[in-house]
C-alpha cells in the first residue's frame, strides 16, 4: 500500500473547502431566518479564509499553478462586475 503524499492531502483539503463554500452559499441563499443566515455567513467567511490559506500553501510549493491575467483582461472583468452592480 502506498502512502498518501502531502500534495494529495492538501489537494483534498482544498477541494473540500470549495465544496463547503458552495454548499454554505446555497444555505445562506435559502435561509429565511436572519440569525441562521448570519451564522452561516460567518462560517462561510471563515471557509473562504481557510481556502485562501490552503491555496497559498499550494501555490508556494508549486502544487497549484495559475496563469496571471493581463491588465486588459482584468479591466474587462472589472467592467463586467460593475455592470452587475449597476
Amino acid at each position: 500500500m502506498r502512502s498518501i503524499t502531502d500534495q494529495e492531502v492538501v489537494t483534498i483539503l482544498l477541494d473540500e473547502h470549495k465544496l463547503a463554500a458552495s454548499s454554505l452559499t446555497n444555505l445562506v441563499l435559502e435561509s429565511s431566518n436572519q440569525f441562521l443566515r448570519n451564522d452561516i455567513t460567518n462560517i462561510l467567511t471563515s471557509t473562504f479564509s481557510h481556502q485562501k490559506q490552503i491555496f497559498d500553501i499550494m501555490a508556494q510549493k508549486g502544487w497549484y499553478q495559475t496563469q496571471n491575467a493581463s491588465q486588459q483582461e482584468l479591466s474587462k472583468a472589472q467592467q463586467e462586475v460593475s455592470k452587475l452592480n449597476a
